[in-house]
C-alpha cells in the first residue's frame, strides 16, 4: 500500500527481481525476459518525439536504450505531458555544480506483474523529454492508481546498468488512496542529486531525507539490503515509515487521490 510496496509487489526494482527478472541476450537480435523473446530494438532519431531533441535522441540510442518514450500530450489513463491530470509532477533541471548541463528525464511506469518495467534496453518508457538548460521545467500528469519511477540522464553521461536499468538516482511513485514518493539510491549510491516536494504539506524527500540508501556498497536492492533514512513518522508532516516482509516501506505521503510534486534534478 505504501510506494515501497508498491515498488516491491510490481518488482519495479529490476535487481529485487534478479535472476528471473533480468534480460539475457540470446543472440545480436533477441533478448529473453522471464522466458519471453524480446526483439532488441533501437530509437528511430529520425521521427522523434515532441519534447525530445535529436541530440537526447541519439544520446539515449547510443547508451543503449530501446524507445524514445510514448510522449502523450493528452489524458490517456496513465502519465502524459501537461498539467490536466489529478497528479502532476512538475520537474527542473537545477544542474549546476561543477557546471551547468543538459538533462533527459525518463518516467516509465510499472504495470502489477511486469516484471521488465524498469529495463529501459527492452522496454518503453512513458515520457523523455529533454530539458537543456538550467531552470528549463516540464509538468508530467499522472492518473490515479499508477505506480512508476523517474531517472535523469544528465550531461548526456548516464548510463544504463549491466542489467539495462538507468544507471543513477530514481524517484519512486505511486499514486492513488495511498500515494506515496521517495527518493531511491538503490540502483547507484553515488547517482546525481534529486530533491522532491509535495506542494500540500511540504514533505521532502531528497538524497538523505525519507530516502532508500543500500546498507554498503554502491548497489542493492535483496531483501535485507536497503534502509528508509530520516523518515520516521511524524518526523515532518507527511513523512510515513513501514515495514513489510522485514524492509522498510515508506516515503512522502500526504496527497491522496491528487496532488503536486515539484523535483529538482541536480548534478552533485
Amino acid at each position: 500500500m505504501l510506494s515501497k510496496l508498491a515498488i516491491l509487489t510490481s518488482i519495479l526494482m529490476g535487481a529485487r527481481a534478479l535472476p528471473s527478472g533480468v534480460p539475457i541476450q540470446i543472440d545480436d537480435e533477441f533478448q529473453s525476459i522471464n522466458g519471453t523473446l524480446i526483439e532488441k530494438r533501437t530509437p528511430n532519431c529520425a521521427a522523434l518525439v515532441s519534447g525530445l531533441s535529436l541530440a537526447d535522441c541519439n544520446y539515449i540510442k547510443s547508451m543503449g536504450m530501446a524507445h524514445q518514450g510514448v510522449n502523450a500530450r493528452s489524458s490517456n489513463g496513465n502519465i502524459w505531458i501537461g498539467s490536466g491530470g489529478p497528479n502532476t509532477f512538475t520537474f527542473t533541471n537545477r544542474a549546476e555544480t561543477p557546471s551547468k548541463a543538459p538533462i533527459t528525464l525518463v518516467i516509465w511506469d510499472a504495470p502489477a506483474g511486469d516484471y521488465s518495467a524498469s529495463f529501459m534496453n527492452v522496454k518503453q518508457p512513458k515520457i523523455t523529454y529533454s530539458l537543456p538548460n538550467y531552470g528549463d521545467s516540464v509538468t508530467i500528469s499522472v492518473a490515479n492508481g499508477i505506480s512508476g519511477a523517474w531517472s535523469p540522464l544528465t550531461n548526456r553521461a548516464t548510463t544504463l546498468s549491466q542489467y539495462g536499468q538507468i544507471y543513477n538516482t530514481w524517484g519512486e511513485f505511486t499514486t492513488g488512496a495511498y500515494a506515496t514518493v521517495d527518493v531511491s539510491r538503490e540502483v547507484k549510491m553515488n547517482g546525481n542529486i534529486m530533491s522532491i516536494k509535495v506542494k500540500k504539506n511540504g514533505c521532502v524527500s531528497d538524497m538523505n531525507t525519507c530516502a532508500f540508501q543500500c546498507k554498503s556498497g554502491n548497489s542493492c536492492g535483496e531483501s535485507g539490503t536497503y534502509k528508509l533514512v530520516n523518515c520516521a513518522n511524524g518526523s515532518q508532516p507527511g513523512a510515513s515509515y513501514g515495514v513489510f516482509n522485514g524492509n522498510p516501506s515508506g516515503g512522502c505521503q500526504g496527497w491522496s487521490n491528487g496532488g503536486h510534486l515539484d523535483i529538482d534534478l541536480k548534478r552533485l
